[in-house]
This record gives structure tokens, sequence and C-alpha cells, in this order.
């Protein structure tokens, strides 16, 4: 419980120092009364935002935040331009730099985004940028850990109690907590998400990339690369599809969208002069 704490005092901390996406007017306060019609949804969403806080901060206490303001406000901007097609206006989103030599990008449910520093210095321009956070921004929209975990507000649910544990709460609710945060850093750190969803991610991450006026093909000229997502050897457990799996996955995205004939921006010098190589 002290870790916890401590934890996420670290990542309420670093979220005040990040920009956050910009307020909504009131089409889009019409759009969330429609998302959220019942109280329920209410409370769902409401879980789904401080289970996503939780995880963040362990995601921040296992990799570290790299103190660098001009790289952070950079990797928002980016962030920021691509969440504002993610069809989740209900969410806040936050994005941050870790300070990790791991090549890796991770997303907590109720919007919170991270990338590592060794990530940033293998792209080669921004669109590939906008596409990685895009690929990370739509395991938030598509709630892919908050599905796995079965994760609700409503009563009954695993983390029912979870607003309750911040000012308090029973044994039990921290038990049921912690476990569940034990799952969802299993899916980031560990087995990875299921092969459905990363090809899903993939998708919506290209589509709404493409959206914001990047380069939809970055993402496959990253990830083709780097093989990031290849298994490199026995032990690896993980459900990532094969590379060539999602290259072709990626393919029949673009060619169905038509954006794959479509010139989008790269921005190669605005990148290089963000991030320091």
């Amino acid at each position: 419980m002290k870790n916890r704490c401590k934890y996420l005092g670290l990542v309420l901390a670093v979220i005040c120092l990040l920009p956050a996406a910009p307020a909504f007017g009131g089409e889009a306060r019409k759009r969330i009364a429609h998302i959220v019609d019942q109280s329920d949804q209410l409370a769902d969403v409401e879980a789904e935002i401080l289970f996503g806080r939780e995880l963040a901060a362990r995601i921040l206490g296992h990799y570290g935040f790299c103190d660098d303001p001009k790289l952070n406000r950079y990797v928002n901007l980016v962030g920021r331009a691509v969440a504002l097609h993610s069809g989740r206006p209900e969410l806040t989103y936050h994005f941050g730099v870790l300070d990790s030599e791991e090549l890796n990008a991770f997303a907590a449910p109720g919007g919170y985004v991270f990338i590592t520093r060794a990530a940033l210095l293998k792209m080669q321009n921004e669109a590939q940028l906008a596409c990685v956070l895009g690929h990370e921004i739509a395991h938030v929209t598509e709630r892919h850990v908050i599905r796995e975990l079965n994760i609700r507000g409503a009563d009954g649910s695993a983390v029912a109690g979870i607003a309750g544990l911040i000012s308090g709460a029973t044994s039990g609710t921290v038990k049921s907590l912690e476990q569940a945060m034990d799952r969802a850093a299993e899916i980031l750190f560990k087995n990875g998400y299921k092969i459905q969803d990363e090809i899903q991610a993939d998708a919506i991450g290209m589509l709404m990339a493409a959206s914001a006026g990047y380069d939809p093909m970055a993402l496959q000229d990253f990830l083709s690369r780097e093989k990031r997502f290849e298994k490199e050897d026995e032990t690896y457990k993980g459900d990532h599809p094969a590379h060539m799996v999602r290259v072709e996955k990626m393919n029949m995205v673009l060619a169905a969208g038509n954006a794959i004939r479509t010139k989008k921006a790269t921005l190669a010098e605005r990148f290089y002069a963000n991030v320091n190589h």
C-alpha cells in the first residue's frame, strides 16, 4: 500500500506537469451526454479513468519519468492532435516520455499514454511518432484492458470500490484492486495484448493518424525496420501476431480506406528539431 500511494503521488505530480487535451465545446458535451446517458455508464467511465491512473502510476514507478520539458511538450502536442480523432471526448488524454532504454510504448485505460525515450530515438519522423501514439490511443478507445479484466463501476465488479480505495477502503477491496492491477501489468509488461487487439489497434491508430494529417504508412515503416513485435526467442510467450501478418492487415486497411494513395505529412525536420538524437 505504501508503494501504491508513492506511485500514485508520482503519477498525479507528472500529470499536473503535462499539457492536457483541450476542452470541448457544446457539441462535444452533447456527444458525451449521448455516450454516457445512463448512470452505470458514467460509473464505468469513472472506474476506467481511476483504474488507468493507478496503472499509469505503476508504469511510471517501473520506468521513471523523463524530465525533459521540451520533449514531453512535443510528444503531448503530437499525441493531442491524434487523440482529437479518437472518438472518446469524455476522456482527457495525457502523454509522457519514459526514461528507459527499452524500445516500447504503453497505454493505461482512461487516456494515459507513454513512450520510452529509446523508442523516440529509433524513429525517423513525426508521422511514425503519431502512428505509434495512435496505436496506443486505440488500446484506450477500444478498452482492451478494461474488457479483458471486466472492470466496471457497477456494484459487484472487481473494482467497484476503486473510488473508495483512494480515500480508504476495506482490505477486500484493496486486494481485489491489487489483483486487477497485477493482471493489467502482466498484459503491458509481459504477456502482451491478444492478437486481435493488436491488429485492431494498428488499424485504428493508422486511421487516427491519417485523420490528423500524418502518413499512415509510417507505422508499417517503423515496425518493418525495427521488427518490434516479432518473437525474438523461444522464451517470448506474448500473443503479438507475427510481423508479416500485421503488415498484411495494415495493407488491407490502408487499401480499403484509400489512404495508401493519399499524400500525407511525415515532418522529419520538425521531429529531429524536437528529439535530441
